[in-house]
């Protein structure tokens, strides 16, 4: 009798001390404005990722969950965005398990994010996950981008991987008189800037088809040395590019063409054309046809 009691002693203590650890609930995403429920939510998806030393829970501003099948096992399945503020979010996915949510893989981690969406592909019978990441760079000029970026998970690798990535909002700001050793030239301001519409047609072959609208303007303001004001900047010249991006089961991505690289041989994707980005609108010549080519084999 006494083992007994002190075997059974010996349990409540293991269950005092090592009791189960949080997990997020139904109830906790049905209530992601709670306070509360914020901080849980993102202390867990800190710990599951192995990243609790990046920030505090007590840090999350906001929580969004949008809800698919992400493995394509027919799951019920919600990917979680915790946001800590312009510099800092971080995305994962979790799978319902009788009201509570196992974590099933982290997509990522960004700075700034908008548009978090759920895009069903046919062609994988699963649902990708969809984010706008924003960036702020200052690398020869300043520049404000807004890349879409697109994640599936991989039975493979048992890991979400990027299938597309790509500037769909652009605004760069410099001045010419940076290029010079003079200070006291008068500034020559100049910016390009770029919106895009986009469709995913859906299907055995997918095809994201986009549009992109860019402008190229001058400001007027001669003695402005930090960014002039929107008003004072006159349009220059204007295009619209039409650009398609195809599913491509070798890649396991949206890419816009495949090429060979000349110094290595090797097949490349060509994920961005030079010339299609804004900033040859500055430097404009017909005959352009510099590539930047991406993933490689």
């Amino acid at each position: 009798a006494s083992l007994c009691a002190a075997a059974a002693m010996v349990f409540l203590i293991c269950v005092t001390i090592f009791g189960e650890a949080p997990t997020i609930t139904q109830d906790d995403l049905n209530n992601i404005t709670n306070r509360e429920v914020m901080e849980k939510i993102a202390d867990v998806m800190l710990k599951d990722a192995g990243r609790e030393g990046d920030v505090s829970p007590e840090d999350v501003v906001k929580i969004d969950v949008l809800y698919g099948d992400f493995t394509g096992e027919g799951k019920k399945q919600a990917v979680i965005s915790a946001d800590f503020g312009p510099r800092y979010t971080i995305v994962s996915v979790y799978e319902d398990n009788n009201g509570k949510y196992r974590f099933v893989g982290e997509v990522g981690v960004f700075t700034d994010t908008a548009d978090l969406r759920v895009v069903s592909l046919q062609n994988k019978n699963r649902d990708a996950i969809f984010i706008n990441e924003i960036l702020n760079e200052k690398i020869g000029a300043f520049e404000k981008l807004e890349y879409d970026k697109g994640y599936i998970w991989a039975d493979e690798s048992q890991k979400f991987v990027n299938i597309f990535n790509y500037p769909v909002r652009i605004r760069a700001d410099w001045n010419m008189t940076w290029s010079t050793s003079s200070t006291e030239a008068p500034s020559q301001w100049e910016r390009v800037t770029q919106t895009t519409k986009s469709i995913l047609e859906n299907g055995n072959n997918p095809v994201i088809r986009s549009r992109f609208h860019q402008e190229y303007l001058t400001s007027s303001d001669t003695n402005a040395l930090n960014i002039p004001l929107d008003n004072t900047y006159t349009l220059v010249r204007e295009r619209d590019i039409e650009r398609n991006f195809y599913w491509n089961d070798d890649w396991n991505a949206f890419i816009i063409d495949e090429m060979i690289e000349n110094s290595t041989g090797e097949k490349v994707a060509v994920l961005v054309l030079w010339s299609d980005l804004p900033y040859s609108l500055a430097e404009y010549s017909e005959d352009e046809e510099e590539n930047t080519p991406g993933y490689e084999n």
